[in-house]
């Protein structure tokens, strides 16, 4: 039971409208497990969770899991070529049916504990001795469908049936990508799922907040990652917030720096990252023309996973980029996450002063208060 005396509204020091002069949310908000539970019902099975490109569903059964929080959910191509998402749990005995990952179902879903049998439309097809069961109605006993959208060409799902759709919410948001990325329409080519690089799998012992504290923001770059700034020059680096989601464009690119070296007919010389609230982020780096999908997954109020998927335009994926994210970028900023979770149990800590600025540079924490307003309002 989270404490009375713990409650947004009564924060020691004010979470207030002005970035300048806001400050962070409390540390307990990142320590209480109590606040995870909450933020399972009041974040995570209400909003738009990023399962996976349209390139990594080609043909029918393919399927891909993935966990929120408690709840194990599985999107897969019907026979029709349509994306569904279920509940991933056999409606007899409430066994897993699909093995976590992803694969292709070839017939049939088989339940490994008594072989019930569902079709890839989620309709019960089968089910051992069942007839020996008075009135026993097949129709009863379709697996629990959960909503799915198509966003930015993505699967992306909500265990909320009555959400808004993404697109009314954050059309806003899809069409500044398209906007950007001109080559967004030309992607197809999926590199291998959840790898261990170019911002693939990586475990984090921190929680969400922490890591989407660090996206968000870029004030700790010029000291924390001095690769990056050496590539994407700070000086005009631009960052906005929007309603549900953040931008950062870093355009001054640097082809001879210490990151990776760009060649002068590297087809794009750009860098953009998109937050979408609560735990989404789209991701460019200059040099091929390719666009990371990812996303925070909480499994603790102390651990994350931090997992998604590059999809090229041309099916080149540029190694240098990619070097460099796995050996360096990630591994400076899951140091930094990992760091940040242990000093939040300290008792000399509790809240920290936003540094940001009326002009919102960006260096600046502008769209870490943006984040917080927004964990402040779900969770109030």
């Amino acid at each position: 039971m989270l404490d009375q005396d713990k409650s947004l509204s009564s924060y020691k020091k004010p979470l207030s409208d002005v970035p300048e002069e806001s400050f962070t949310l409390p540390s307990y908000m990142y320590t209480d497990p109590a606040i995870f539970e909450l933020e399972k019902e009041k974040i995570f099975y209400k909003t738009w969770q990023y399962v996976g490109h349209k390139s990594l569903f080609s043909k029918p059964g393919d399927y891909q899991t993935l966990r929120i929080c408690d709840q194990h959910i599985f999107v897969i191509m019907g026979d029709d070529y349509k994306l569904r998402a279920f509940y991933n749990v056999c409606q007899h005995r409430a066994h897993e049916l699909l093995p976590e990952g992803f694969g292709n179902v070839a017939r049939a879903i088989i339940c490994p504990y008594h072989a019930w049998t569902y079709e890839k439309s989620g309709q019960l097809r089968g089910a051992p001795r069942s007839e020996s069961r008075p009135s026993f109605n097949r129709d009863n006993f379709s697996l629990k469908p959960v909503r799915l959208e198509m966003f930015l060409d993505s699967a992306f799902i909500n265990l909320d049936a009555n959400a808004t759709a993404l697109s009314e919410i954050a059309g806003d948001l899809e069409e500044d990508i398209k906007k950007r990325v001109p080559f967004f329409d030309k992607l197809h080519k999926p590199q291998a799922r959840f790898v261990a690089d170019d911002l693939g799998l990586t475990k984090i012992n921190a929680g969400w907040k922490v890591v989407v504290d660090n996206y968000v923001e870029c004030y700790h770059c010029d000291h924390a990652h001095p690769d990056f700034c050496d590539i994407i020059s700070m000086d005009t680096y631009q960052h906005d917030t929007f309603g549900l989601w953040a931008r950062q464009l870093g355009e001054d690119i640097k082809d001879d720096n210490t990151a990776y070296k760009l060649k002068p007919n590297d087809p794009f010389k750009k860098s953009a990252f998109w937050f979408l609230w609560p735990n989404t982020t789209i991701n460019i780096l200059p040099g091929a023309e390719v666009l990371n999908f990812a996303i925070v997954r909480p499994t603790a109020i102390d651990k994350c996973l931090f997992e998604g998927h590059s999809i090229s335009a041309t099916g080149e994926f540029h190694k240098g980029r990619q070097e460099y994210t796995a050996n360096t970028l990630m591994p400076e900023d899951t140091a930094l996450c990992e760091s940040v979770q242990k000093g939040l149990k300290s008792k000399g800590y509790n809240q920290g002063p936003l540094i940001a600025d009326s002009k919102m540079s960006g260096r600046g924490e502008h769209a870490l208060h943006h984040f917080h307003r927004l964990v402040q309002k779900t969770m109030a």
